[in-house]
């Protein structure tokens, strides 16, 4: 019996492991960054499966998923990002991921002294003073006459006043100092511009409705997301913004002829 348990118990885990993953579905998915380009080489991680992938050169990967789980989205370049699985998401079999670059400066530094390799000696070794030498009589004070100099009984003001440009705005809000933070407000542009990236499929579905992408042009449900960034290159998200909706929807009809063909021409 103590010979045949961990036979037992490897096609015990095994038996559950298969289990878990015939309860999820395959979806699609692209990794971008904020300028839209594909990121490759990106590890993806169900963390509730511990079943991994690796996005390719089109920034696209493969995972098997259900609601709830949770997958961890890393690489070296990027903020790390956890996204988690919503019933929309197995719907449409598409999951859209942008990440954020990190940024990594450090300072540049210069080694101006000559190091002759030794520790000791390196330490010992002091810097010839850089500045000029003054005449010891310019600082001979009983030689200087005070009688003209006036004293000012007022109170100095402090060094933090003289020196910290926000000190003389102390007490007022922050907005009234008038300091702009532009990479905040570079970051907020960015982040505005993923989120109706993100938002867009459901604002474009909402506009027109379901029934006039997957009836009328007859794309199929789980193209969808793919259908749009076939059509993006002709700038219907630029035009969403500017609300010409005549205009979206002349290209959307166009365009679902030679895509529905090109899907025809791949099976």
């Amino acid at each position: 019996m103590i010979q045949k348990l961990p036979t037992f118990l490897l096609l015990f885990f095994a038996y559950h492991i298969t289990t878990a993953q015939s309860n999820r579905v395959l979806i699609f998915g692209e990794i971008k960054n904020a300028s839209l380009n594909p990121i490759a080489n990106t590890h993806i991680v169900n963390l509730t499966t511990k079943v991994g992938a690796v996005s390719n050169k089109n920034g696209a990967f493969n995972i098997p998923v259900k609601e709830g789980d949770w997958l961890q989205i890393s690489n070296i370049q990027f903020i790390t990002k956890k996204v988690k699985i919503k019933k929309g998401n197995l719907n449409e079999r598409v999951l859209l991921i942008y990440l954020m670059p990190v940024k990594n400066v450090l300072d540049e530094a210069i080694i101006k002294k000559k190091m002759k390799g030794v520790l000791s000696l390196d330490r010992k070794d002091k810097a010839k003073d850089s500045l000029p030498r003054i005449d010891q009589e310019y600082y001979n004070f009983s030689t200087m006459n005070f009688s003209n100099v006036k004293v000012d009984k007022n109170k100095p003001k402090s060094a933090q006043y003289l020196t910290d440009p926000v000190a003389k705005f102390a007490g007022l809000p922050p907005v009234s100092i008038g300091l702009r933070d532009r990479a905040l407000e570079a970051k907020r542009a960015v982040k505005r511009d993923i989120n109706f990236k993100e938002s867009f499929p459901n604002k474009l579905k909402q506009l027109f409705g379901a029934q006039f992408f997957f009836d009328n042009l007859k794309i199929p449900k789980d193209n969808y997301y793919h259908f749009l960034q076939y059509c993006n290159p002709l700038g219907i998200e630029r035009l969403f913004k500017d609300e010409k909706h005549l205009e979206i929807l002349k290209i959307l009809l166009k365009e679902s002829k030679s895509y529905l063909l090109l899907l025809e021409n791949n099976k």
